[in-house]
């Protein structure tokens, strides 16, 4: 005898099997989320910084130039800290010409960081 609702039923089986959802990562200390990062805008503790570090460079560099905070800088002592600033950027920009062998390119920026130096004595 031929079941009417044999045919119906066939391949309703994939849908008895249990859910599994794959759990979001946690930090181990506070126990928040990249998700509630995305919902808040805030990490909650210093372990998240290194729990979801590339996720969340990712997201600011989506949404800001630049991933360094460099902050305001103060209008009394604002020409002090620019030169400083541009000091340690030559001193970077030269250690890296210099593994480069762009020994032109090291020679003006040492000639900048010298200036620089007689500015600050």
């Amino acid at each position: 005898m031929y079941d009417l609702f044999s045919d119906f039923f066939d391949g309703f089986d994939m849908f008895m099997q249990p859910v599994t959802v794959k759990e979001e990562k946690k930090c181990p200390i506070c126990g928040h989320t990249y998700s509630d990062f995305r919902r808040t805008g805030k990490l909650g503790c210093s372990e998240c910084y290194t729990i979801f570090k590339v996720p969340v460079t990712q997201t600011l560099r989506s949404i800001h130039p630049g991933v360094v905070h460099t902050g305001k800088i103060p209008s009394k002592s604002g020409e002090e800290l620019k030169l400083k600033r541009k000091y340690e950027m030559l001193k970077e920009e030269l250690a890296k010409a210099v593994k480069n062998e762009d020994y032109e390119k090291a020679a003006k920026l040492h000639k900048q960081i010298r200036e620089i130096e007689g500015e600050v004595k």
